[in-house]
């Protein structure tokens, strides 16, 4: 009984743990997209097209 409750809570916390390291890898991933697209705004292009 014991060690069935053991093996039950380490697969759920090892399920938690791959569910939140994909989505801390997913955020990541946008954040870095956001940077690249962000790194020329509008405002310092103005003054390369004058």
């Amino acid at each position: 009984m014991s060690n069935t409750v053991i093996l039950f809570c380490g697969i759920f916390t090892t399920v938690l743990f791959l569910i939140g390291y994909g989505l801390t890898i997913k955020e990541m991933r946008e954040l870095e997209d956001e940077r690249i697209t962000n790194s020329f705004p509008e405002e310092s292009n103005a003054e390369i097209k004058k």
